[in-house]
């Protein structure tokens, strides 16, 4: 088989590892032109696009592309009506997961061990622990729940399993969970309920928006939830208010309602999360660890290589499912 493709690759921030993991790859094959593009007119003849973003009429004005390959594993952005109607093979990257499951590992340590309120009480001279109150909850045995079983739920389940917690999740992932100590629900309200801590990793579609409602939040006392799926995963008002009155123990949320347009400053919701002392706040940064690009350049070009050799590409999105 002889794979002729005009790859194309747009970016704000070049990933310079990738541009030369890239040419490293396909220098020696004719077949295979790489292109950088710095205007739109640069996109006309692309085939492959490897970007983080792009509009409708960025697709519009590629008028050969097959391929559009998105350098992160969230699509919701993404204009999902067009690439279906263009009929693009829409791939996407998982090589970060087990980056982003480590920052979501972490950050239930850090609830549920009060370190960073903790932290603030010592920068002002309060000494909890001397009178008392610095009773934290160790994560050792705790049932924690799995709401979404992609690579990073898989990844979350491997980080918890040594400490000996009991693992829970819906019962359509119910040959997604190794080892044998699992519980199953049929709904997320009841996963959720009988969870102690429960991680969120979906991604964000038409059906999983608001997939935490007020009706299950009002009802999570005591429980700790954490979320590096997307914000609006969670109904924004309610999450506020079970955290403001306490019903939900606390949160650890890295995925937001408001974003910063270039480097305003700019609050993640229109709630004053920022003024709760339950919940600690992460700037979208899970997937930001040192060395990630590099991650990412490698399974990107590895998979393109295997495209070019044998015609078969990994991680494609299910347009149908947007996932």
């Amino acid at each position: 088989m002889v794979i002729k493709l005009k790859i194309g690759l747009k970016s704000n921030k070049p990933n310079q590892y990738l541009i030369n993991k890239l040419q490293e790859t396909f220098q020696d094959n004719k077949n295979i032109e790489l292109v950088f593009i710095d205007t739109l007119d640069d996109l006309a003849d692309i085939e492959v696009l490897i970007t983080a973003n792009i509009t409708e009429n960025e697709i519009n004005k590629a008028k050969n592309l097959k391929i559009l390959y998105h350098t992160y594993t969230g699509i919701n952005d993404m204009p999902l009506d067009l690439i279906k109607e263009r009929k693009i093979t829409l791939v996407n990257t998982h090589a970060h997961a087990p980056i982003v499951a480590l920052r979501a590992f972490s950050l239930a340590l850090a609830l549920l061990g009060r370190i960073v309120e903790l932290h603030q009480g010592m920068t002002c001279g309060n000494w909890h622990g001397l009178e008392g109150s610095a009773t934290w909850m160790p994560i050792n045995n705790q049932v924690c729940g799995i709401l979404g079983m992609g690579m990073i739920g898989k990844y979350i389940v491997k980080y918890l399993q040594p400490f000996n917690v009991k693992l829970a999740t819906l019962e359509r992932y119910r040959n997604k969970l190794t080892g044998g100590n699992g519980s199953y629900y049929a709904t997320v309200e009841d996963l959720c309920l009988n969870s102690d801590l429960v991680f969120i990793s979906l991604p964000l579609t038409k059906t999983t928006t608001n997939i935490i409602t007020e009706k299950i939040l009002t009802k999570m006392e005591n429980k700790y939830l954490v979320n590096v799926g997307r914000g609006e995963l969670i109904n924004e008002k309610a999450l506020y208010n079970a955290l403001k009155h306490k019903t939900l123990k606390a949160a650890a949320i890295d995925v937001w309602y408001q974003y910063p347009r270039q480097n305003n400053i700019t609050y993640p919701s229109q709630y004053p999360f920022q003024a709760l002392d339950n919940i600690i706040l992460s700037p979208h940064c899970s997937g930001n660890a040192h060395n990630v690009g590099k991650l990412i350049a490698d399974e990107i070009t590895t998979n393109l290589e295997n495209f070019v050799k044998r015609g078969e590409l990994t991680n494609i999105v299910d347009l149908a499912k947007e996932y």
